[in-house]
């Protein structure tokens, strides 16, 4: 069983900027290894509690997803988990303070887990049939052979999924910032990318 990674109790005062100079966004949607020595910048231009914001373990932007540096040691040993994601270093900047060793996301895999036959959808540009898609209701694949632990969807390459058995782990580490319950790709909203 697959699930779709979303976020889960996560306030809109916590969406951090990304600083892209370092590394384009695009490069995060190739599925390859992304090479820097310098670590990723992710800064929160609202003042909040840092008490809070720092208890949670994802944290989102608008660039990639990133993780804390707890989570990070948890994954540190993880090996199924690092084939199938890069650990980039980041530091985030709140309150005017910068805290290191966050750990950005970089996605490897690359699945193909949406059933077509089932799903409703139109491309977005009539001159490409088979390029990107706008999606109406969307059924995820019923039996997935690939082992994998988190990888991006080969039909809607922004949409991550993840395994059940880093669901799991998640949920035996208490894991906070996503959510853990849905199986299910959310329909209420039309994704077009």
């Amino acid at each position: 069983m697959i699930y779709e990674f979303m976020i889960g109790n996560y306030a809109n005062r916590y969406w951090f900027q990304y600083d892209s100079t370092v590394v384009d966004l695009y490069e995060f949607l190739q599925c390859k290894k992304i090479q820097t020595n310098k670590p990723l910048v992710f800064k929160l231009k609202d003042k909040v509690s840092e008490k809070r914001l720092l208890s949670y373990d994802f944290y989102f932007s608008d660039g990639p997803e990133f993780i804390s540096p707890r989570l990070a040691n948890l994954l540190s040993n993880n090996q199924d988990f690092l084939h199938d994601v890069q650990l980039i270093d980041a530091t985030i900047i709140v309150n005017g303070c910068s805290y290191s060793g966050y750990k950005a996301l970089n996605f490897l895999r690359l699945i193909s887990c949406i059933d077509m036959n089932k799903s409703e959808y139109v491309p977005i540009l009539d001159y490409l049939p088979d390029g990107p898609k706008k999606f109406y209701k969307m059924v995820l694949k019923e039996n997935i052979n690939e082992q994998f632990c988190m990888a991006r969807c080969e039909e809607s390459i922004g949409r991550i999924m993840m395994s059940e058995s880093l669901r799991q782990f998640f949920i035996k580490n208490k894991v906070k910032g996503i959510n853990l319950s849905k199986q299910y790709i959310d329909n209420d909203f039309i994704f077009s990318y």
